[in-house]
């Protein structure tokens, strides 16, 4: 044998004088074997280094072993947290995750899905962009049996899907009640892309809250951004327009047009540092290093709903739950507070 041959597994029955499917056995820990073929096995495999051809188990079981994941930017930190949870699970479970980025724009993520498909992904874990609103791109997966699971962006133009969200109605009724019980009355609401179908569990948590609290809802308190500063600024503005009718406190998205706001603020004459009292989406890792940091923060447990949608993805991989029962879950949000007495609620 030079040391340019590989050990195959043909290599180490033929030394060992046993057939391939006990020597495959054995490496792999079958209870069949006994331990001191198993023993005998390991040992001589450890001897010549013996590295199994995953592509060929992989083939074998016409698996690739690889799930795929679409999302819209990984500088979001949400995003970059629930890729962990994700990757853990994967890893734990023998799978490999290939990320692709579509940077909220349909045109890439139908690239991205594309290549995912190519590359013969066993399921497929989806963050929408801002602008989808034809799946026909996602669909052919589960159209040839490749399992796909919504998270996070809630897909609601496509009834028939997995999908993992976070609880986001919930998150944002427990901050606006939050702010109903310190006193304010004027609330406003910053929300993302007012078209936007994902958007809109968040408004109806805030309207819900105010609602059941008997605070009368205003539609000048209500503004929408597209995420990036200038638009924030433009719907910031907007909200306060009217003196008469000023917000004293504030609901944003996402934390970081929250922030773009705060600046905003900050920077007019008219403004006290602790005059508008506010909670994002998202409890920043920063926060705490702020010495004027927004009241509380709506902790979307990002790891946790990338945990439950791989998790939920593995068991239709498995067949554990048919590919047409159309599973949803949601993870809680946590109303964590930062200027009070802190803790969470």
């Amino acid at each position: 044998m030079t040391n340019n041959t590989p050990v195959t597994l043909k290599f180490l029955a033929d030394k060992l004088k046993m057939s391939v499917s006990t020597v495959s056995k054995a490496l792999n820990n079958y209870p069949t074997i006994n331990a001191y073929t198993r023993q005998r096995v390991q040992e001589m495999a450890r001897d010549f280094h013996f590295t199994p051809n995953k592509s060929a188990i992989n083939l074998k079981e016409k698996r690739s072993r690889i799930i795929g994941v679409i999302l819209p930017n990984l500088l979001d930190h949400f995003f970059t947290r629930s890729i962990y949870g994700i990757e853990q699970f994967a890893t734990q479970n023998g799978y490999n995750v290939i990320i692709s980025q579509s940077h909220d724009e349909l045109e890439k993520e139908i690239q991205s899905a594309n290549m995912l498909l190519r590359s013969r992904v066993d399921g497929l874990i989806v963050a929408i962009s801002k602008h989808t609103q034809d799946f026909t791109h996602l669909n052919q997966f589960e159209n040839i049996g490749i399992p796909v699971v919504y998270y996070t962006r809630n897909p609601s133009f496509n009834l028939n899907c997995h999908k993992v969200l976070c609880n986001t109605f919930q998150g944002c009724y427990q901050a606006t009640k939050l702010l109903i019980d310190r006193g304010h009355q004027k609330i406003a609401y910053l929300g993302g892309p007012k078209m936007i179908n994902f958007t809109h569990d968040r408004f109806n948590g805030y309207i819900n809250a105010l609602k059941d609290n008997e605070v009368p809802f205003s539609s000048e308190l209500v503004a929408y951004t597209d995420f990036d500063k200038e638009n924030t600024i433009t719907a910031i503005k907007n909200l306060f327009v009217y003196p008469e009718n000023k917000p004293t406190a504030l609901v944003a998205f996402k934390e970081p047009i929250l922030f773009d706001a705060i600046k905003y603020l900050r920077s007019t004459k008219h403004f006290k540092t602790n005059e508008v009292e506010c909670i994002g989406f998202g409890n920043t890792s920063f926060i705490s290093y702020l010495d004027s940091p927004p009241i509380a923060s709506i902790e979307e447990n990002p790891e946790s709903v990338g945990e439950n949608a791989i998790s939920l993805l593995i068991q239709l991989i498995n067949k554990e739950i048919d590919i047409h029962n159309y599973q949803k879950v949601m993870v809680d949000c946590k109303l964590i507070v930062h200027g009070l007495n802190a803790g969470s609620v």
